[in-house]
């Protein structure tokens, strides 16, 4: 396959491509999110638990392990 007519994507500046995951209010606190991230980026909160997004690695082991699937992607 030749590349070289592609055109390249385009460079937004103030725009991050990555994402992160977030845990909504159907949080039960079962902690097994929090024992599987492999970024430690998961702790106890108020009601739930809470990802920081800053240490958060996209990597979704948080939603696989979940019995309520609620960590999702922002």
């Amino acid at each position: 396959m030749n590349l070289d007519n592609v055109p390249a994507a385009p460079i937004v500046y103030g725009v991050e491509d990555r994402f992160h995951y977030v845990i909504s209010d159907g949080c039960v606190m079962c902690g097994s999110c929090a024992a599987a991230c492999p970024a430690d980026a998961i702790s106890a909160g108020g009601e739930q638990y809470e990802i920081d997004p800053e240490r958060c690695i996209d990597c979704g082991t948080c939603a696989y392990v979940c019995p309520l699937g609620v960590p999702q992607p922002v």
